[in-house]
């Protein structure tokens, strides 16, 4: 029987690849939609939005599955019950606080805490969707902890499916026809995609909880009440702190821009042109190493409580080892093709000098992902947010000191050197716990030659055709990109660094 832990990792993994490739179509749309300037404007609401989501959705979910997962093993209907019910109300109840205080105090946050005035509408709409986000991020945790990944992974896919459909239509409109109002419908189709992806989610979760036998009455409500909170809290507070200051180099990166040398309008261009191009794509494969990541938290410690050992490291060192792979293939990619995929993607040469420069965050990103994922599955998620808050003080250390003399240059070798100094951290602490790195051969060594010897071929090859054929250079680059994929991956089942016998139980 195939391994539950690679069943669930497909399932989120092609949700999240669809969502990302629907993602990406959106951006191309957005990017010329808006504009960098604008683009950049767009991108300042997310820090308002992540601070209130830690407040009101992050922890109380992570609580919520962990609970769920205990009591759905004890078969404790009752109290599943009972939990959902204080989780969807606290949560509820704290997103709506959050809705009004950043509608009525949209104005101030705009211009004091997010130091650009024109984000004020923007923020006013986006603090509608609290309320709803708040219910489905209770029940996506009540889903991870019974282990059931197909309605979170589908709510997710709505969602995207609906935001893009809603602005596609509002920018075709009259009374959306200047980058600033465009802006705003972006903000919008957000809002109107988390109430269609909230709707399909909660009927859900009804349907699949009215099936059940409810005992509600037999729970002692106080009890679970004390057990959430004292759970939620502590993951909440950690959050918070990790969001105040993602929330804090998102502001800063525009400011020290201006510093710099640039106008308002250029320091928003080349910020939109780097978070709303670049470390998208940047990101897009990680979609593999975030599946990998939810899942494998429960998966350490259930080994960890069956003192099962052999198949722990097993377990963590798979998951390394494709972190891995995934990784050195991503940075090849965007190392040698960054710069076509710019101009054909976004029309921006820029986007592809950032795709190039930044092209090493791949691998350490995407193991940090899993090696976080590891420590907090050994109980040790102070751990994580230590090694968390390192590398951000880190990276603002470098927006504050260098990016006001070196410019946005500063600031991504700011995001190369904070991440290398988390991932390190982090490897010697599961090396440190776990022992479970796989050969470094396997590992790091083989899949990096692969990489990057096919890879100037694949350059060679790309040219060739683009100069002897008259297909589209977009779509010869990705038919190249995919060609390399292919050939990367068989390579490495020959060598039987990919094997199928580490995907079983």
């Amino acid at each position: 029987m195939k391994n539950a832990l690679l069943k669930g990792t497909l399932l989120l993994t092609v949700a999240g690849l669809i969502t990302r490739i629907l993602g990406f179509y959106y951006r191309i749309c957005l990017a010329d939609a808006l504009g960098a300037e604008y683009l950049g404007i767009y991108q300042l609401v997310f820090p308002v939005y992540g601070i209130c989501y830690t407040l009101y959705a992050s922890g109380i979910q992570t609580a919520v599955s962990k609970l769920v997962a205990e009591e759905n093993s004890r078969g404790n209907v009752s109290i599943t019950s009972c939990l959902m019910r204080r989780a969807l109300a606290l949560s509820f109840v704290i997103a709506l606080t959050l809705s009004f205080l950043v509608y009525f105090g949209a104005a101030p946050c705009a211009r004091y805490f997010l130091l650009e005035e024109r984000a004020t509408d923007s923020l006013r709409v986006l603090s509608v969707v609290f309320p709803f986000c708040a219910v489905t991020a209770c029940i996506n945790g009540y889903y991870y902890g019974k282990k059931q990944t197909a309605v979170p992974a589908f709510t997710q896919l709505l969602e995207q499916i609906v935001r893009i459909a809603v602005v596609l239509f509002l920018v075709t409109l009259p009374a959306y026809s200047t980058e600033k109002e465009r802006c705003l419908a972006a903000v919008i189709g957000l809002v109107i995609g988390e109430i269609a992806s909230n709707l399909f989610n909660g009927i859900a979760y009804f349907l699949h909880t009215g099936k059940q036998e409810k005992t509600v009455s037999s729970c002692n409500k106080s009890a679970v009440t004390s057990r959430l909170i004292s759970l939620s809290v502590p993951l909440s507070l950690n959050r918070l702190v990790i969001n105040i200051l993602h929330s804090t180099e998102a502001v800063f990166v525009p400011s020290m821009l201006r510093l710099s040398g640039l106008t308002t309008s250029e320091a928003l261009s080349l910020y939109g042109i780097l978070n709303g191009m670049a470390l998208p794509f940047i990101l897009f494969p990680s979609a593999i190493p975030n599946a990998l990541s939810v899942l494998l938290l429960p998966a350490v410690s259930e080994n960890l409580d069956e003192k099962n050992r052999p198949k722990l490291q097993k377990c963590v060192g798979t998951s390394i080892k494709y972190s891995m792979i995934i990784g050195l293939f991503s940075t090849a990619v965007f190392l040698y093709f960054g710069t076509g995929i710019g101009n054909a993607v976004f029309h921006d040469s820029l986007a592809g000098e950032y795709l190039r420069i930044l092209s090493p965050l791949c691998p350490l990103l995407y193991l940090s992902t899993t090696l976080s994922s590891v420590i907090n599955g050994f109980g040790k998620p102070h751990l994580t947010f230590f090694t968390t808050v390192t590398g951000l003080l880190v990276r603002l250390a470098f927006i504050v000191f260098l990016v006001p003399h070196t410019g946005i240059y500063g600031y991504l070798l700011g995001l190369l050197v904070s991440q290398l100094v988390s991932t390190l951290f982090e490897g010697y602490l599961v090396l440190k716990y776990c022992k479970a790195f796989p050969p470094v051969s396997e590992w790091l060594v083989t899949p990096a030659v692969f990489a990057f010897a096919l890879a100037p071929f694949c350059v060679m090859l790309f040219r060739f055709l683009q100069k002897e054929t008259h297909l589209p250079s977009t779509l010869l680059l990705f038919g190249i990109c995919g060609f390399f994929c292919a050939c990367y991956l068989a390579l490495l089942y020959f060598a039987r660094i990919i094997r199928k016998e580490e995907w079983r139980d």
